[in-house]
């Protein structure tokens, strides 16, 4: 079989961007091409992005992958800590241009589901002390986060694919519905976010759209038998973080 790059990111899983990341950068794959320049893939493609994603999400740097490629089994490594102490030490120094383009450039070699859980949300913990200089910090660093997502979200709208509502509902910190998001961008998904959490939500306006919704803790009845509710009115699901 052979596959266009956009459906072998979506039997990878693995967004276009990092597959051309991987291939340009790194010489990870080789795909061949059609006459008009076209990237085809096949099935051995496949099987060799997802040993690399496998690598990957054991923390190995991706430019250490492809002689690591014939061993049996990942080892694990502490990549993921190596870059977010990396990022933190760019935004202490105050050098943000540097930090902006080392999380863009993240997002372009790494999975961005495992940037988030292994390097973003813990750089965030990191500075969440309630002191002047850990919250401007933060919010920094929040601020890049919205802008990388954004630019993330823009690349996929005109992209085939389901459309999306993210909103807060009973969550405390907005930049997690911008993170959520952001895990979900390059998978065939256009998404829209409603940036602050509202005091109330009516999926039924937008009837033919997915819903998610970002919550902090256990749900509990009464806000159970409301997502019951829409669930019946719209396609929604809860994210309890």
């Amino acid at each position: 079989m052979a596959y266009s790059i956009g459906e072998f990111a979506r039997l990878s899983g693995i967004t276009a961007t990092t597959l051309r990341a991987w291939q340009r950068r790194y010489g990870l794959l080789k795909p061949e091409r059609t006459d008009g320049g076209h990237r085809l893939y096949s099935d051995e493609d496949v099987q060799q992005a997802l040993k690399i994603l496998d690598w990957v999400k054991k923390g190995v740097p991706i430019g250490q992958v492809k002689s690591l490629l014939g061993r049996p089994a990942p080892r694990r490594a502490n990549n993921w800590q190596t870059l977010q102490q990396a990022m933190l030490q760019k935004l202490q120094e105050g050098k943000i241009e540097s930090l902006r383009q080392m999380i863009y450039d993240a997002g372009r070699e790494y999975p961005r589901p495992e940037l988030v859980t292994h390097v973003l949300r813990p750089l965030r913990s990191q500075i969440s002390a309630n002191v002047a200089a850990a919250m401007t910090l933060r919010e920094i660093l929040d601020g890049i986060l919205i802008a990388y997502t954004s630019f993330c979200l823009e690349g996929d709208k005109k992209a085939p694919g389901d459309n999306i509502l993210i909103s807060g509902w009973y969550l405390n910190d907005p930049c997690e519905i911008w993170l959520e998001a952001l895990t979900r961008t390059g998978q065939g998904h256009r998404i829209d976010i409603l940036p602050v959490p509202p005091a109330a939500l009516a999926p039924e306006i937008f009837p033919d759209r997915k819903w998610l919704l970002v919550t902090s803790g256990k749900l509990t009845a009464a806000r159970k038998k409301q997502v019951a509710q829409w669930q019946q009115q719209v396609s929604l699901e809860v994210i309890i973080l």
